[in-house]
């Protein structure tokens, strides 16, 4: 009996190790950029998608975040299951609905393990039909990540430049001067990316000119400073 408990335990840990071992070789794969290697690693052993490191967030997360385009692309084909969040960052609307649809279930206001709100996450990446439908669910634009960032909503679909979620976010409530790690404003944002569309959406809803972010940096600072002579003449006008 000691034999066969003896011979489980070790197993298991050898099993353990295992996982651990694919899950390390995924994030030096994604660390270093080795798109080939990682998508090598993800067809041959597909279950490290789900693996999840010790802050929770699963290999298939991982590769989302990693600009991987193309073995991003495989993962999503190759994952046998999403969870919620998963769902949204990969565009599945069918399967983020089920989730929205189950009986006593609540997920729309909720964080993802790596600290992230649903809405958040379908502005970061893109997934503009699925961010929609939350709004009109109720997803709170201002909810802030409970992570270091403090990313919401709105600082997500500035990152991407994503004019039609900005406006949307900001006609559902968003606070146009809410802050994001190190207190980069949506403004602050909009002039480092030099997108004079989106400075002007800010303003005219109220946007702060003269919030300073931890460095000092004004919204003109960094105009001035990048070269950008358009945002940097209708600041000036403001």
């Amino acid at each position: 009996m000691k034999t066969l408990i003896s011979l489980f335990l070790f197993t298991l840990i050898g099993l353990t190790l295992k996982t651990n071992e694919m899950l390390e070789l995924l994030k030096t794969h994604i660390k270093n950029k080795e798109e080939d290697k990682a998508i090598s690693l993800i067809k041959e052993n597909s279950d490290v998608l789900s693996l999840k490191d010790e802050n929770g967030s699963s290999g298939l997360m991982m590769i989302a975040y990693s600009g991987l385009e193309k073995a991003f692309e495989q993962a999503i084909e190759l994952r046998k299951s999403f969870s919620f969040y998963e769902a949204i960052v990969c565009g599945k609307t069918d399967i983020v609905n089920d989730y929205l649809n189950k009986p006593g279930f609540d997920l729309l206001n909720t964080h993802s393990n790596d600290g992230f709100t649903p809405l958040s996450l379908a502005a970061f990446f893109n997934q503009t039909k699925i961010a929609k439908s939350l709004v009109e669910l109720g997803a709170d634009p201002n909810l802030s990540a409970t992570n270091p960032s403090k990313v919401n909503a709105l600082h997500a679909a500035m990152a991407k430049e994503n004019y039609e979620l900005c406006k949307l976010f900001i006609e559902n409530g968003a606070d146009v001067n809410a802050v994001q790690m190190q207190n980069v404003t949506p403004l602050h944002s909009a002039v480092h990316r030099g997108n004079l569309d989106l400075v002007k959406l800010l303003i005219e809803n109220n946007a702060s000119i003269t919030m300073k972010m931890d460095n000092g940096d004004t919204a003109l600072i960094i105009a001035e400073r990048e070269g950008h002579e358009n945002i940097t003449k209708y600041l000036l006008n403001k």
